[in-house]
C-alpha cells in the first residue's frame, strides 16, 4: 500500500523580497508542503533559474507559485517541467530580465493561472497580456484574473483567494 504524500508547492518570491512567512502559512493551510528558497536576484543573476529548477526536481514539486520576478521564473519553470503554475503580477515582458530567460522549449504549454493587479504601477497588466498573447496565441491551458483593486503587492486575502481558486482548478 502506497503511503499518502502531500502535494508539494514551490513558492518563488519577487525581486527585493523574501519568502513571506504569512504567505507560506497560507500555502501550507491548503495541506501542501511548501518549498521556498531565498533568492538574491541581483547577486545570483543568470544562475537563479538553474538553482530553482534543481530544487524543484530534487523536491519532486507538483505546483509552482511565483510573484513578480518570481512569477517570471515560475512561468518558464512551469513550461520546462510541465507543472501547473499560479503567477501574481509576473514580470514577463521586461528587457532587463533577458539574462534570466532559460533555454526552454517555447512550444511546451503547462496549465497557467495568472492574477494581474489592474492598478499595478510596476508590472503593467496590459503588457503582460500582450506578452502572453504572443507566447500562447490560442490561450491553451491559460486562465487570467484581473483584480481591479490590486497593485503590485499581493495582500494576504487576495493571495489566499487566488491559491484556493488555483487549487480548485488543478483539482488538488
Amino acid at each position: 500500500m502506497e503511503r499518502f504524500r502531500k502535494m508539494k508547492a514551490l513558492y518563488i518570491h519577487g525581486l527585493q523580497s523574501n519568502p513571506n512567512p504569512k504567505k507560506l502559512d497560507i500555502i501550507e493551510s491548503f495541506e501542501l508542503d511548501v518549498i521556498s528558497p531565498f533568492i538574491d536576484y541581483e547577486k545570483e543573476k543568470g544562475e537563479v533559474y538553474e538553482r530553482v529548477k534543481s530544487l524543484a526536481i530534487e523536491n519532486n514539486i507538483d505546483l509552482i507559485i511565483g510573484s513578480s520576478l518570481g512569477g517570471f521564473i515560475a512561468y518558464w519553470l512551469s513550461k520546462d517541467l510541465e507543472k501547473p503554475a499560479l503567477l501574481f503580477n509576473p514580470a514577463l515582458y521586461f528587457e532587463s530580465m533577458q539574462t534570466f530567460i532559460p533555454l526552454v522549449n517555447p512550444n511546451k504549454i503547462a496549465p497557467l493561472y495568472i492574477c494581474l493587479g489592474e492598478k499595478d504601477p510596476q508590472v503593467n497588466p496590459l503588457d503582460v497580456r500582450a506578452y502572453i498573447d504572443k507566447q500562447n496565441p490560442q490561450h491553451q491551458k491559460l486562465k487570467i484574473v484581473v483584480a481591479s483593486w490590486l497593485q503590485h503587492g499581493i495582500d494576504l486575502q487576495t493571495f489566499k483567494s487566488m491559491i484556493s481558486w488555483f487549487l480548485s482548478e488543478v483539482n488538488v
